[in-house]
Order: C-alpha cells, then sequence, then structure tokens
C-alpha cells in the first residue's frame, strides 16, 4: 500500500463549571489494540499498523511488534485462499515480505493473532472497481476534478488531494463522501480552491466499502489534520475489526479500495 493514512479520534468531555469550582472528568484508561490498514487495487506490498492506545496525556507511539498477520481472498467461486501470512515488522508496521497482486471483485480480510493467543479479524470487503477520473481543469485559483461512477449503484469515497509546489508537499486533505446526492449523472464533480501558479495536483479517489466509509467518517469528524498519537475514548476508532476470542469488536479498520490516480501541473 503506497499510502499511510494517520488517524485519531478526539471526543470532547462535558465539564460541569459554575462561578466557584471546575470539576474535572474523571474516566478510566484501559488499554486497546488499534489496527489500521487500506490495500488497493495496485500491485504492490500490503502494510498493517498495529498499535495499543495510549492515554490522552500520553504521547509516545505504542506499537506492537509481536503479532501474526495473515491476509486472505475469498473468489468469486467462494473459494478462500491465503494471500501472505509472511510480514515484515518495525515500529508496529507489517509490510508483506512481497507485492500483492489483488483481483477486482474478490473479498479479502486479515486475521492477527495476538501475543497472548487473541484474535482480531477484519470485515470481508470486495475490492471495487476503481472510479475513472477524466480530467483536471484550472479556473482562475478554482480546480474542478471530473471523475465518473456508476449510476446503478450508490458509491462511496475516500478522496485525498496533494497540492506541491516544486516537488515538495505544501498541503494534503483526505476526505469520504458518497454519491447518494449525485447519483442521477454518471459524471461527478469536484471542486478544490486556492490553487496557485506553478503547483502541481495529485488527487486519488479510492472506491471503498459502506464499513470502511464510516469508519473514516467517524474517525475524521470533518477533521482533516489527523494523528496516530493520543487515542483515547476510542468509540470513534471502532471499524470492521472483531474479536473473534470474545466475538466483540474491536479498534480499527482494514478496508479495500479500487484506487485511481491522476497528477496534473499548473502553471
Amino acid at each position: 500500500m503506497k499510502k499511510t493514512y494517520n488517524y485519531i479520534a478526539l471526543i470532547f468531555l462535558s465539564i460541569l463549571t459554575s462561578c466557584l469550582d471546575d470539576i474535572e472528568p474523571e474516566f478510566e484508561f484501559e488499554e486497546q489494540v488499534f489496527i489500521s490498514g487500506l490495500m488497493t487495487n495496485e500491485e504492490d506490498f500490503v502494510s498493517v499498523q498495529i498499535q495499543k492506545t495510549v492515554p490522552v496525556n500520553d504521547t509516545t507511539f505504542n506499537a506492537v511488534n509481536d503479532a501474526q498477520v495473515s491476509l486472505f481472498t475469498r473468489d468469486a467461486s467462494n473459494t478462500v485462499s491465503l494471500v501472505s501470512d509472511s510480514f515484515n515488522v518495525a515500529n508496529g508496521a507489517y509490510t508483506t515480505s512481497e507485492m500483492i497482486t489483488p483481483t477486482i471483485g474478490n473479498a479479502y480480510w486479515i486475521e492477527v493473532m495476538l501475543q497472548d493467543q487473541t484474535i482480531l479479524k477484519s470485515e470481508e470487503e470486495v475490492l471495487r472497481q476503481p472510479i475513472p477520473i477524466l480530467d483536471m481543469v484550472k479556473n482562475d485559483n478554482k480546480v474542478r476534478i471530473t471523475f465518473t461512477g456508476p449510476i446503478d449503484e450508490q458509491n462511496f469515497y475516500l478522496i485525498r488531494v496533494e497540492v506541491l509546489k516544486d516537488g515538495e508537499l505544501i498541503s494534503d486533505n483526505i476526505d469520504v463522501f458518497n454519491d447518494r446526492i449525485m447519483n442521477e449523472n454518471p459524471e461527478k464533480f469536484l471542486d478544490i480552491g486556492n490553487i496557485k501558479n506553478d503547483e502541481t495536483v495529485r488527487v486519488s479517489i479510492n472506491n471503498i466499502n459502506f464499513s470502511t466509509f464510516q469508519f473514516y467518517l467517524n474517525v475524521f469528524g470533518g477533521e482533516n489534520d489527523l494523528d496516530f498519537a493520543s487515542l483515547f475514548l476510542p468509540i470513534n476508532i471502532v471499524g470492521n475489526v472483531t474479536n473473534i476470542t470474545t466475538n466483540e469488536l474491536a479498534l480499527g479498520n482494514f478496508g479495500v479500495a479500487g484506487m485511481s490516480t491522476m497528477t496534473m501541473d499548473f502553471e
């Protein structure tokens, strides 16, 4: 996976105040394992990040380096096969030792065995077709991106827009949306403002499943400047991962996406 997405889930506590005293909120922190990853249709290495949550006042990165990760697939004939269980690990990042060639239409998921034999499994997600990007056109300081999507089904998108100048990244924004409102037309538009001359725009459109869409929608909460640090009160970072040892939802998400990318220089 070429892109690494960083997340943070922030939930604000209500603080009861009076003219005399401030009452500090109290909660008990419980360490939990958090899994994240997004595999696209491109032939590439697949990466999964595994870490433990930390209290809000702790800025350390608590990596898990002793898990066993396996990637599985189910094809159109309902045959399940192991894609890879050979992962190299560095600071909580598990990367396949060989490049993976995904198949459009197949379902994919991961299983993670922790040191205490707990098994975490992501939901099976179908690898969808990439959404074609037709064009990017600049008018004044606004760039309009035109792409297509089938009108007979609802699609869910994870979109990343990077702006570069002289090869240096100066802006990086990630957002999610669905095409329920604009699904009557096969051509769809995305407008980006404040693009100056001599800047480069690179857009990636990921066609994702609903569960992964809901996870990113919860995590982002309207904010795109996200970080792994200080994960706490993790109600918003429950995704498609289940602890099959206890049959309870775990933290994190492993999704699959049909990705298309376009890069254009503007003068």
